[in-house]
């Protein structure tokens, strides 16, 4: 689907500042019309979203808080309106346009979500999407409690709370023990909100089924020091201290923070009235982010990235960043002359991700373009199912000398330097309890692969909570 009018309303909302930002409304939109085909949304005339197909939902995009006329149509058909409303937003709240109903009567069911994070459990609401199923409960399989009852037609149940796992839930008859739809197997984690829709036809095709959309969750961020001249840092989060005494090559734990706009200050290490970079910095739900304290001190600045921990069990995912503030734009190679797996990345670019077999490579930082070695990189160990980030860092001339700095983003579970030893989507005491029970001998809960479960994998453990 495509982004136009309403993502470069986000990119803009982001540059404004945080009074801007609670000045905003996030919006965004689910097709739930079973014989409906794909459709765009128009906003104020300009199409917002494209080509969104039945049980498809758009992220949250923001736009000023205000009136929009908001026009739903046939995919590629805009002179065919099929709704055509007119939508007022708050400055501060979250709002999901439905497309819901048959196509003869699609309407727009407008719902505002409380996205606020609940970190001991889950919080979800049910809505009624099915133009022809009755009156129904959402209850526990099996004849378990009700946990959303007499929901009808275009109503949606409160949200409840309730601690993350998995759990085989069932669509009743409402007020009767007669299930129509099964449910099993729904996993849902702790700090954050869902929205589980009931879509599709009780009687007819696409079947009745259930759309289970993540509207918020925690956005995680860590800090690299990257700046070679620079002393060990602080990092402040709307000026309380998160990341202590940060040297330079290091890169902290991510941090896990509600979405939300933050500001972000870096400091001497134990110095907290010296800013040398100050920046605010707007978390999405959901997404990782690196912010790398790049430059020398005196032009010292953030450079802000969106990390992709996809993991991907066969290979190893890498990417690469030029962080040498004095150094040419490089390539990244096999030594001797071997082929380029990065080219041409200048200081403060970023390489795309990459993915290679698990393994152990010799690799050269050669001048872009050119065969001439400036750094080599012999016996380079990745593992698949992995994530990295490999920065250049250093002075190509000066010193600290030029040096390649591999940081780990992410692994699998039950392999070393992934907390989640149960691999169920959260760092808790089950956790802990895995862990403990290893105390002293090798297996799961040796964090950082020494051999050994040690009071310093449980600090790594503990400093991953959930």
């Amino acid at each position: 689907m495509n982004f136009l009018r309403l993502s470069c309303a986000l990119v803009a909302a982001g540059a404004l500042g945080s009074a801007a930002l609670a000045d905003s409304a996030r919006v965004r939109v689910v097709h739930a019309s079973p014989d409906a085909p794909a459709v765009d949304v128009l906003v104020d005339g300009a199409v917002a979203f494209g080509d969104l197909a039945f049980n498809e939902a758009t992220g949250y995009a923001s736009l000023p808080a205000g009136t929009y006329d908001v026009q739903v149509t046939p995919a590629g058909l805009n002179e065919i309106v099929v709704i055509d409303a007119s939508l007022a937003l708050d400055g501060g709240v979250d709002y999901t346009v439905v497309a819901i109903g048959e196509l003869a009567s699609i309407a727009p069911l407008v719902l505002i979500d409380d996205n606020a994070l609940e970190p001991s459990a889950a919080r979800i609401r049910f809505v009624h999407a099915s133009p022809d199923a009755p009156a129904v409960d959402i209850a526990l399989a099996n004849g378990g409690p009700v946990l959303f009852g007499n929901v009808s037609f275009g109503e949606s149940g409160g949200y409840i709370a309730v601690p993350g796992g998995s759990y085989d839930l069932e669509v009743r008859l409402a007020g009767t023990m007669i299930p129509v739809l099964g449910l099993p197997g729904i996993a849902v984690e702790n700090n954050t909100v869902y929205t589980a829709f009931a879509t599709g036809f009780a009687a007819g095709d696409p079947a009745l089924g259930a759309l289970l959309l993540v509207d918020s969750r925690t956005a995680r961020v860590r800090a690299i020091h990257a700046s070679p001249d620079a002393p060990a840092v602080d990092v402040l989060v709307d000026g309380a201290p998160a990341i202590t005494s940060l040297a330079f090559t290091q890169a902290s734990t991510y941090l896990q923070l509600p979405p939300d706009e933050y500001d972000f200050a870096v400091t001497p290490a134990g110095v907290p009235g010296i800013a040398v970079i100050s920046a605010s910095v707007a978390l999405d739900s959901g997404t990782d982010y690196s912010i790398v304290a790049i430059g020398e001190l005196a032009s010292i600045a953030p450079l802000v990235l969106i990390d992709d921990n996809t993991l991907d069990p066969e290979n190893a995912r890498i990417r690469f960043v030029h962080a040498s503030p004095d150094a040419p734009a490089v390539d990244i190679a096999l030594a001797d002359g071997g082929p380029v797996l990065f080219g041409n990345i200048a200081f403060t670019e970023v390489g795309d991700y990459l993915a290679v077999p698990g393994g152990t490579y010799d690799l050269e930082v050669r001048v872009a373009g050119t065969g001439t070695v400036v750094l080599p990189l012999p016996g380079i160990a990745v593992e698949s199912d992995t994530v990295y980030t490999v920065l250049a860092m250093g002075f190509a001339f000066g010193k600290p000398g030029l040096e390649a700095v591999i940081v780990v983003d992410n692994v699998g579970a039950g392999k070393p330097g992934n907390a989640d030893l149960d691999g169920n989507g959260v760092v808790d005491s089950a956790d802990l309890g895995i862990l403990l029970g290893n105390w002293g001998r090798a297996g799961a809960g040796d964090l950082d692969g020494n051999g050994v479960v040690d009071g310093a994998d449980l600090g790594l453990l503990l400093s991953s909570w959930t």
